[in-house]
């Protein structure tokens, strides 16, 4: 999973500040009480040496309303150039927080778009269709119209000569403009990279489309059940339903990673797992994609420099990758910092499903005699046990 503007991040050199805190206004007390977990926060990045400078920023910002309803949370970052990242959540953090360091504090990101993606979403009927484009976010980012030119739409009862001949041409009709859909609709995924492109309306327009669908979109299209294009159609129902549908191929996504990574890591090749083998992976950058299953309650640390590789389990070997004054902070973080600079993505695993070693593992870019691997070839799972006295990121001591 990569999260588009935290990549704004990559690059910049601390001390940070960063600030998830939940910003949800949903009675007339929110606002007061907000006020109030703000200054104690700020309290504590002051203790914690923070300067006014990078403070006030986020203080300026963080009680301004965000415009949205429900549960909300925010998660802020700035530096000595002021607000490097302001992202509004569509999930409450699992409890406020106030940072200050050589990192930022960026899983209340990853969390809280866990079960989100990127998607297409078609309201398709036999004249056209309107599309929407939904960031990772859940953001819509823009929206079109898409008019099919072949205006004969509507069938007539057969029998006569004339009526099969309109009959006909109406089904050409919305043959045609359901090509002109799906044309629209692969160039958008191009531009786009959706993870699942929604499929919602006429259950006959919708089915010509995905006739004329080819490569990508035949690939990512998936029907709704709830609704149509015209007036009158239940939202609650279809948005019910987009979320089962995010929900289930965010879970297929990550069933097929765990599943490339017990191919690669049975073949001693292009996975590791366990805190040591990640941590060396990710000074190396080589990692693909992190796999971490988060626990925010976990005590365990890492040591880090100014920059992204530096990082280890002992001061002494943070130093000896030229870091002058190394600090201890969460493991998590520290790897998940290293892996956006990396470009790599950061998957968060099910807490409760302990098949890593540590509770961590990552898919490689590539692999070598002197990545450090198992003795034995083995899957996830192997070693579980072992993983119970090891440092862990996912059983708090």
């Amino acid at each position: 999973m990569r999260i588009s503007p935290l990549q704004e991040l990559s690059g910049r050199v601390g001390p940070f500040v960063s600030v998830a805190i939940d910003v949800s206004r949903n009675d007339e007390t929110a606002a007061r009480e907000l006020t109030d977990r703000w200054a104690d926060l700020d309290r504590a990045l002051t203790a914690a040496g923070a300067a006014d400078h990078l403070r006030k920023p986020i203080g300026d910002v963080v009680l301004e309303p965000t415009g949205r309803s429900g549960s909300v949370g925010r998660l802020l970052v700035a530096d000595a150039d002021g607000i490097a990242l302001d992202l509004v959540l569509p999930a409450r953090p699992a409890r406020d927080e106030a940072v200050y360091g050589p990192i930022p504090l960026l899983l209340p990101a990853y969390r809280a778009l866990a079960d989100s993606l990127p998607y297409l979403l078609a309201e398709v009927d036999r004249t056209g269709a309107d599309i929407t484009v939904v960031n990772a976010l859940g953001v819509n980012t823009d929206q079109f119209e898409v008019q099919g030119s072949h205006d004969v739409i509507h069938r007539v009862p057969g029998g006569q000569l004339s009526g099969k001949r309109l009959q006909h041409r109406a089904e050409d009709s919305w043959e045609r403009n359901a090509a002109e859909v799906a044309r629209e609709l692969e160039e958008l995924i191009g531009k786009h990279r959706p993870a699942v492109v929604i499929l919602n309306g006429d259950s006959v327009a919708v089915g010509h489309v995905i006739e004329a669908a080819g490569g990508r979109l035949r690939e990512l299209a998936v029907r709704l059940k709830s609704g149509a294009r015209a007036d009158g159609a239940s939202v609650a129902a279809r948005d019910a339903e987009i979320t089962g549908v995010l929900v289930q191929q965010r879970r297929s996504l990550q069933a097929d990673l765990m599943d490339r990574f017990g191919i690669e890591e049975g073949r001693q090749q292009a996975a590791v797992q366990g805190l040591d083998s990640v941590v060396d992976a990710a000074r190396r950058a080589q990692i693909q994609e992190l796999l971490l299953h988060d626990d925010p309650g976990s005590t365990h640390r890492l040591w880090v420099g100014s920059a992204p590789g530096q990082l280890g389990t002992t001061r002494d070997e943070v130093q000896t990758l030229g870091a002058d004054e190394p600090v201890k902070v969460r493991a998590d973080n520290a790897l998940v910092w290293a892996a956006l600079n990396s470009d790599a993505g950061v998957t968060l695993l099910d807490p409760d499903d302990r098949t890593l070693w540590d509770g961590i593992g990552a898919l490689l870019r590539w692999s070598d005699l002197s990545t450090p691997h198992d003795a034995i070839p083995s899957m996830p799972g192997h070693g579980t046990n072992r993983g119970a006295h090891h440092r862990g990121l996912s059983t708090s001591s």
